[in-house]
């Protein structure tokens, strides 16, 4: 707004008017507030941050980030972890521009006596053991390097006489503290649980803490068991594995209660005539221990819940029809994430027919085929929040590979809603 100031002269004067607001797209709660809702994949981010400087310091910004993470709750697999002839393999198993190279996160031990098996992998960290070394080995790919190994020695009496190592499990120490989220843990303290058996006498268990740097005291369970070599699975603050005998029966599932530190084991359903590996313990979506089933004509998703009476049963949650080319193929369910609520399964069939795997997300139900087929059962899929270019390796690997072919054969029907 123009006037003439008084006293004459003609000279012309400018008013200040109000000030200018920001442009949306350089507000920061507003920006925030978009760059939040973009998909929890590598590249998101990274793309974001190439726009402009204010984009890509809020991008980086650790307040910002932890929000990304509290806002997704869940993270993507980004691939799986198998132990093959010595080496920790990665095979990733997202398209470009999210595909993170094998050589990113695999590790060769061809150099190190003695022979290393894979007991599993969660909250950022990957668990080996090496018995003839009596060592443990803790590895987190995302810090890259000698950065991320950390070596735990056995406790004597794990590996001395008659008793032997069984299974074990890494995670984050905060375990389900309130505001934690679990997919960027990988620098914080952890601890590490192993079983180990005898036959014919107890089961024994440890626990193993990074912030003191030692083992917990011996917990004993009177019953004797056979533990499987399927991961275990946590829910809660408890650890579930898979068990192929116990006093006889083979109906049960080990527990190990992490606040009270205690052994249990816990009866599961019968299922005549379906193989363990069709099975797998899973978190339930009410928060208990679950189990996945998926023997043709259905897939199905159990439950254990406590009744009204007090009385723990298990109650049968989901169910959905498997398609009807199925019916002549095996069904395997070859790995599990508890954060990113996945199955990974592989179907095979016989006369020379090639075996194609696919992920199974099981809040939706939804199914994607991948570009691997997976022939084992003791793949570790690998959920984390991971920005690509952020990890520290000494590797050269390119950040991305190129897109494969993808198969194309329907598996689960989702139910109808």
């Amino acid at each position: 707004h123009m006037s003439h100031e008084g006293g004459g002269g003609g000279e012309m004067a400018l008013r200040p008017g109000p000030p200018q607001a920001a442009a949306p797209l350089e507000d920061e709660d507003v920006l925030g507030e978009i760059l939040v809702r973009l998909p929890p994949l590598p590249s998101s981010l990274v793309r974001s941050a190439a726009v402009s400087r204010h984009w890509g310091r809020l991008a980086a910004d650790r307040a910002f980030l932890r929000r990304f993470r509290t806002h997704h709750r869940r993270p993507p697999v980004l691939g799986v972890f198998e132990e093959r002839d010595g080496e920790l393999v990665f095979t990733p198993l997202l398209d470009a521009p999210d595909r993170i190279p094998r050589e990113r996160f695999s590790m060769r031990f061809w150099h190190v006596l003695g022979s290393w098996t894979l007991l599993g992998y969660r909250h950022g960290r990957v668990l080996m053991v090496n018995l003839d070394l009596a060592l443990l080995l803790v590895f987190a790919p995302i810090a890259g390097g000698r950065r991320g190994l950390r070596g735990v020695v056995i406790p004597p009496d794990f590996v001395d006489g008659e008793y032997a190592v069984a299974n074990g499990a890494v995670l984050c120490a905060a375990g389900d503290e309130q505001g934690h989220v679990h997919g960027d843990c990988h620098s914080g303290p952890f601890k590490v649980v192993l079983v180990a058996t005898r036959v014919g006498h107890p089961v024994l268990a440890r626990v193993y803490s990074s912030d003191t740097g030692e083992w917990g005291d011996l917990v004993v369970m009177a019953e004797p068991c056979v533990v499987s070599s399927f991961p275990s699975t946590l829910v809660g603050n408890a650890l579930y594995w898979w068990l192929k005998k116990c006093q006889h029966e083979d109906d049960g599932i080990l527990k190990f209660d992490l606040d009270s530190q205690t052994l249990s084991v816990i009866k599961r359903p019968i299922f005549n005539h379906i193989p363990s590996c069709s099975i797998r313990i899973i978190r339930g979506e009410h928060g208990g221990v679950g189990l996945a089933v998926c023997w043709y004509p259905r897939f199905q998703i159990w439950e254990r819940m406590v009744n009204s009476h007090g009385t723990a049963i298990w109650v049968l949650r989901k169910t959905a029809r498997m398609h009807s080319m199925l019916q002549y193929a095996m069904l395997t369910i070859v790995g599990y994430s508890e954060d990113g609520d996945a199955l990974l399964l592989t179907v095979s069939f016989g006369g020379g027919v090639a075996a194609y795997s696919f992920m199974l997300q099981l809040e939706s139900m939804e199914w994607t085929n991948l570009n691997q087929s997976f022939l084992e059962y003791s793949y570790h899929p690998f959920a984390y929040f991971y920005t690509a270019g952020t990890v520290r390796a000494s590797s050269t690997a390119p950040a991305i590979e190129p897109p494969q072919q993808r198969s194309t054969i329907p598996a689960i029907v989702p139910p109808q809603q």
